[in-house]
């Protein structure tokens, strides 16, 4: 297992949760958020360039009461691992979020993108 990033204090009060990790295909590590009632379906939110998970903070509080988010943040931005041997193209990153889905299992998914998130993520 992979263990989260420390988030550090000052931080933590506008990003009040617990990132998770999760290690691709290309064996690089991505930082996720997971939070909500588990469940095979959930939202799904695709940040652009150059955001990351915390774009959508305030959405992850709004829903995640009732509702499974899951947040990653894309290799090389946020709380992800930012390798210099990586390819940074759009089939890896589509590759990376499809890799996280079939982990979490999940069987439905409503996409809220953003930017290069939406590239990714249709």
């Amino acid at each position: 297992m992979i263990t989260p990033p420390d988030i550090p204090a000052w931080l933590a009060k506008l990003y009040p949760f617990s990132p998770r990790r999760f290690l691709t295909p290309a064996g690089a590590t991505m930082s996720y958020l997971d939070e909500g009632p588990r469940s095979d379906e959930a939202v799904l939110m695709l940040h652009g360039n150059p955001t990351w998970s915390f774009y959508y903070r305030e959405l992850v509080h709004a829903l995640g009461e009732t509702t499974r988010c899951i947040a990653p943040d894309h290799i090389g931005m946020g709380l992800s691992a930012k390798p210099q041997a990586y390819d940074y193209a759009l089939a890896r990153r589509i590759a990376d979020i499809e890799a996280l889905v079939a982990m979490l299992r999940l069987k439905r998914v409503h996409l809220v993108v953003h930017d290069w998130g939406g590239g990714i993520g249709f």
